[in-house]
């Protein structure tokens, strides 16, 4: 079985307080038990860029795994695609970005290529299987939805990564998304937002649906903060008829990852390929959006979510 998360930490940095990490490393490795992959958003890195325009963030990423470490979960490695200074939208200055922990002693990674910040990873044919040109890499960053567009009212926004995990010969394919979040001052710019959204989801629908179309058994997992809820136009289009979101399997009530107002909200989802629906279920630990008066303050804004993938051992059977 295979146990994959995402968690949005709420613009993590290096320099988060020690009892922050600590509380996140915890959430790793206690409430979700340490799973195999963890998708994360937000992680920031407010260091001065290199000399290409990069703002890497390893010094952020080695905090959070030390934290998970100390906190009794495994020793993860980290994968991302650096962005280039105040390229990707979110906090001013924070340099946001999507990026993918993993424990090496379940899943291996088979790093393809020096993907830059504004390189888009294909999908080519290997052994009659698909496999990403770039690994990781990200999916269509220069295109008006994600690299922004005066003429659509669209402004940067986080860029998608995609990366490929193998275990015992066979393949998973992730796709870490953050879309365009839901702030807005005013209708209008609400209207652009959503259309933002929705044309962020045709991209990465297309480049999902791509690889199903090179291997209908294809293992692929969509996942992440995707600023809109269940139902929503957003989550319509990123599934289209291919892939089922695990949030729909949820009793109702408890399918919630952040409060907005005090109101329950669902905005982090997990999507899965055909291959990988047979008994996969969800669960949403909520440590984060359940704190108020008289507990501890929060590690995040948002609750993270685990998905368990028993077909995954299954797919060469």
């Amino acid at each position: 079985m295979l146990s994959i998360a995402t968690f949005n930490l709420c613009n993590l940095g290096a320099a988060a307080p020690p009892a922050r990490l600590a509380k996140l490393g915890a959430i790793a490795a206690r409430d979700l038990g340490g799973p195999d992959i963890l998708a994360v958003q937000e992680i920031m890195a407010e260091t001065p860029p290199m000399p290409d325009g990069r703002v890497p963030a390893d010094l952020a990423y080695q905090a959070l795994s030390a934290a998970v470490v100390g906190a009794g979960g495994p020793r993860y490695e980290f994968r991302e695609v650096p962005p280039l200074l105040h390229r990707d939208g979110g906090m001013a200055g924070a340099n946001i970005r999507v990026g993918l922990l993993f424990d090496p002693l379940r899943v291996g990674f088979p790093d393809r290529g020096r993907a830059g910040p504004e390189d888009s990873t294909g999908i080519r044919l290997n052994g009659g299987r698909p496999s990403l040109t770039l690994n990781p890499g990200r999916i269509a960053p220069l295109h008006p939805a994600f690299a922004g567009d005066g003429p659509h009212h669209w402004v940067p926004s986080r860029k998608t990564l995609a990366a490929e995990f193998e275990l015992r010969g066979q393949r998973l394919f992730v796709i870490v998304c953050h879309f365009k979040s839901m702030r807005s001052l005013t209708r209008r710019e609400e209207d652009y937002a959503k259309k933002q959204r929705h044309a962020q989801a045709e991209i990465v629908h297309h480049f999902a649906a791509d690889l199903l179309a090179c291997d209908p058994r294809a293992a692929i997992v969509v996942l992440g903060d995707l600023n809109d809820v269940p139902g929503s136009k957003t989550l319509k289009i990123l599934k289209g008829d291919l892939f089922h979101n695990l949030l729909e399997d949820l009793p109702r009530g408890q399918g919630y990852t952040r409060r907005h107002g005090g109101r329950p909200q669902a905005l982090d989802h997990i999507l899965v390929s055909p291959a990988l629906r047979l008994g996969a279920a969800a669960h949403i630990p909520h440590v984060n959006s359940d704190a108020g008066p008289g507990k501890p303050e929060p590690a995040s804004d948002h609750d993270p979510v685990l998905a368990r993938l028993p077909a995954w051992a299954n797919l060469d059977a």
